[in-house]
């Protein structure tokens, strides 16, 4: 009885220290989130003016020939899915899949997939889906993509 007693007590100030542990990461988390918004609020007016520019350079000569410059009717559509592998990221994770569905529905899409949890999710929540699904790493993913962009420019 001693022994189970002392086990008991052991267990509880063992939860007790993790809930002290995880709520100092929590605090933490929720410092890091504010700062980031804070300089995207302060980045704002950076970039409205920067849009504005350039939206009036791109008007002011309608000859320019920019591919990133036109609208085209889109045909594919090809989303990067990245889903956090670890910590405590399950509320991420379920908010970038049921972006992504929303995404997809009624596109012909394709999928490329960053991280394990990013697979497992699109396979998990059966996206319909008319493209591959890959598994790549973040470097593998923008060499992937200078070579898609410089078979679409060779395309056109």
């Amino acid at each position: 009885m001693a022994g189970s007693m002392k086990d008991i007590k052991l267990r509880i100030k063992s939860v007790e220290s993790t809930m002290q542990i995880t709520k100092a990461m929590e605090l933490v988390a929720s410092s890091k989130m504010r700062r980031a918004k804070e300089r995207v609020e302060h980045s704002r007016p950076y970039f409205e003016t920067l849009y504005e520019s350039l939206t009036k350079i791109a008007a002011a000569d309608p000859r320019a020939r920019n591919p990133y410059l036109r609208r085209d009717d889109i045909k594919r559509t090809l989303l990067v899915v990245i889903a956090g592998d670890r910590g405590l990221a399950g509320g991420y994770n379920s908010n970038v899949f049921k972006l992504a569905a929303a995404e997809m529905e009624g596109r012909n899409a394709s999928v490329i997939t960053v991280g394990k949890k990013a697979t497992d999710g699109i396979v998990e929540i059966k996206l319909r889906r008319t493209g591959e699904t890959l598994e790549v790493k973040l470097d593998e993913l923008l060499n992937s993509l200078q070579i898609l962009l410089k078979e679409e420019s060779l395309a056109k």
